[in-house]
Order: structure tokens, then C-alpha cells, then sequence
């Protein structure tokens, strides 16, 4: 049986994945909440933002993409925290910088959540991605 957390998890990707509007997006995190990427070839510097910038972005990039799926492939949950072992895949939408529209984009994932209040406050992510032809 699923806890409360890996539920919330798994309904924020999936409604991530059916690109629905930010606001429900923002029902999923706590208002303090912390996003760190740390670095990859997407994002050689790794980033972190809060709440306000992670929206924006998520709204900014609505579109970019013809479609993403996230297969998760483990959980592990610690009750205060989660976490997921996950395949992300997408196709572009649109030409992104080098990346041609119908570009296939593979990431293999390793996030940790950790909760407050019935939210997730932060989210860790460690992106693996598969070589990108455009990027080589």
C-alpha cells in the first residue's frame, strides 16, 4: 500500500506529465518549498529555486514539450521522506536552442522529497541523461 507521500509524489508527476496549469501544480508544494538540481548536462551549474521561479518555469516551458512520461522504477519511503528512482522521457515540441523539435530527451532520475505539512517542501534531483545527438 502506498503512504500519504508517495501518493503525493506520484500524482504531482503525473499531473506534470499531463502538462495541467500551474495553479494545480502549486497545490503540491509547500509554500516555503526548495527545488536543487544539481548538475548535468542540462544544467552544468545545477540550480536551486523556490516556489514563485519553479512555477514560473514550469509555465514558461508549458508547450516546449509534445510529451513527457515519467516511469517511476523505485520508492523508497522513509515517512518524513521519499525517494524515487525514475525514467523521465520527451519529445520537444518546438526547436529549443540546439535541440530540433521531435528531439527525444532521456533522463534517468534519482529525487528525494521531503514534506511539510501535507506538501512537499523540498525536492533534490540528480538527472542522468542519455546522450543527446543535437548536444554531441
Amino acid at each position: 500500500m502506498r503512504s500519504e507521500h508517495e501518493s503525493l509524489v506520484r500524482n504531482l508527476l503525473d499531473a506534470i506529465a499531463r502538462d495541467v496549469p500551474a495553479e494545480e501544480v502549486a497545490a503540491y508544494w509547500h509554500p516555503e518549498a526548495e527545488q536543487i538540481e544539481y548538475p548535468s548536462v542540462m544544467r552544468p551549474r545545477g540550480h536551486t529555486r523556490g516556489l514563485a521561479e519553479m512555477l514560473d518555469g514550469y509555465q514558461a516551458g508549458s508547450g516546449l514539450l509534445r510529451q513527457q512520461r515519467y516511469d517511476v522504477r523505485n520508492v523508497v519511503d522513509d515517512g518524513a521522506q521519499v525517494a524515487v528512482q525514475l525514467t523521465w522521457t520527451a519529445t520537444t515540441a518546438l526547436d529549443a536552442g540546439p535541440l530540433p523539435a521531435g528531439s527525444e530527451l532521456v533522463a534517468h532520475v534519482a529525487i528525494f522529497y521531503e514534506f511539510r505539512d501535507g506538501r512537499i517542501l523540498r525536492q533534490s534531483s540528480y538527472d542522468c541523461y542519455e546522450p543527446v545527438p543535437a548536444l554531441a
